[in-house]
């Protein structure tokens, strides 16, 4: 019987020595463990943000103003770039086969750069349309795109209620 106020003993484990076990205690196995899986987190985590920091590299890629490209010069030759610019009016040509050239421009018209593109055209291109071509420029002067992106005006216009809606001008070339 123990005395009132104090607490009965603690009653006792019966675990193997730590002689015995080859270890510095029963929970040994279990810090090994952790350090075990934080190392296989921390690859996980290297492995995976060294994935995305190299799929990301091309798409990181900012655009460069026709402008930059020519002061580049012969060192922008062959290669990728993003240039931003504007179609020049009266020189858009587009054939059957969706073979397009262009003129575009940044801050004067008379020092432009002239496009050639093989695809599908965007809705919103057009003259006087801002847009940004994914290319390369080759010795001849001539940027090739293989990618063609038509920016859309910053303004936005709502229609007045009840008023109806005004379509968008058609800006496709016809031969």
């Amino acid at each position: 019987m123990t005395p009132q106020g104090s607490s009965p003993p603690a009653p006792e484990l019966d675990l193997p020595p730590a002689s015995k076990t080859g270890s510095k205690g029963p929970i040994a196995w279990y810090q090994g463990a952790n350090k075990k899986v934080l190392a296989g987190v921390v690859i996980i985590v290297i492995t995976v943000a060294a994935l995305m920091i190299t799929s990301l590299g091309d798409a990181l890629t900012y655009y460069n103003t026709v402008d930059e490209l020519k002061k580049d010069g012969a060192d922008a030759i062959e290669d990728r770039r993003r240039v931003g610019g504007r179609v020049l009016t009266g020189t858009i040509e587009k054939d059957g086969q969706n073979n397009l050239s262009f003129a575009i421009y940044h801050s004067e018209p008379t020092d432009t750069l002239e496009v050639h593109y093989r695809g599908i055209t965007p809705d919103l291109f057009g003259e006087e349309v801002d847009v940004i071509v994914e290319g390369k420029l080759q010795s001849d002067g001539v940027f090739y795109a293989s990618n063609l992106i038509a920016q859309h005006p910053p303004e936005f216009k709502v229609a007045e209620p009840g008023s109806p809606h005004d379509p968008v001008k058609d800006r496709s070339i016809r031969q």
